[in-house]
């Protein structure tokens, strides 16, 4: 199970469940949610993220692509990134991921773009391995520190092992950061766990997330996430979901919510 990021890393707080139902049918899926967190970065100001994404996805078979636009609102310091660890610096900022301070701001307009490819290989009948590409393109304004403003790209592999009612997960992979005169950023590791829990028509799912910095003064990633997914019918499903930041590059805490509506299943 993955969170995609917003503003540039974070593509949409949402939480996308576990290829494990690997004879899932073709269909088409909209969903539309809304994300809220605060934090502090390790910066002396709190800075408030929302973001409202729209995500579009398409499975066939094993494989599935998926697409993420969110309309994002930050408030904070003036050139702090939240999406991406906290990563500083930019037009008019203090530096790439230094201290220089240009004050607090309130700034909202389109994040970046999030395209993610997932091919699912059944290794038995309860043993399943993703790969997962995705690229990250830099459509938020650089101008509002809503982006960093570069291209990226992350290939992740993800082994998934299902016990009955009990799945766990562990994954780990690498994000190619690109890079500009305002953003030298630096290539990162990326790694997490989980475990999910089906009762019903409901999945209870508890991640943890761990990322390096994007630069070597941006502090890494580091998040508990605890979600609740409920199928009302075949088209259509409900998630919940909430987290904590174990490290400065994450925010302190955040809650979230989406709605799914499949088509064609």
């Amino acid at each position: 199970m993955t969170k995609p990021l917003v503003a540039g890393a974070l593509a949409a707080c949402l939480i996308a469940m576990p290829q494990a139902a690997h004879a899932e049918d073709d269909y088409v899926q909209l969903a539309v949610g809304v994300d809220y967190s605060t934090g502090d970065y390790g910066q002396d100001e709190d800075t408030d993220f929302l973001a409202v994404p729209v995500t579009v996805k398409w499975q066939t078979g094993d494989f599935n692509v998926r697409v993420s636009v969110p309309y994002i609102n930050v408030s904070g310091p003036a050139d702090l990134i939240p999406g991406e660890g906290g990563v500083r610096g930019g037009p008019g900022g203090g530096g790439p991921g230094g201290g220089g301070s240009t004050g607090t701001a309130s700034r909202s307009g389109i994040g970046d773009t999030n395209i993610a490819a997932t091919y699912s290989l059944e290794v038995s009948d309860t043993t399943y391995f993703d790969v997962t590409g995705k690229v990250k393109l830099p459509t938020g304004s650089q101008e509002k520190a809503l982006s960093t403003g570069t291209t990226d790209f992350t290939l992740q592999g993800e082994v998934l092992q299902v016990f009955g009612d009990v799945s766990a997960a562990v994954r780990a992979g690498r994000r190619f950061n690109g890079q500009n005169d305002d953003y030298p950023l630096e290539d990162a590791w990326l790694a997490g766990a989980g475990l999910y829990f089906v009762s019903g028509d409901s999945t209870f799912g508890l991640d943890y997330d761990w990322r390096d910095g994007s630069l070597p003064t941006s502090p890494n990633r580091s998040e508990v996430t605890g979600s609740l997914t409920h199928k009302l019918n075949d088209g259509l499903r409900l998630q919940g979901y909430a987290y904590t930041g174990l490290a400065d590059g994450s925010p302190d805490v955040g809650v979230g919510a989406q709605v799914m509506v499949r088509f064609g299943e």
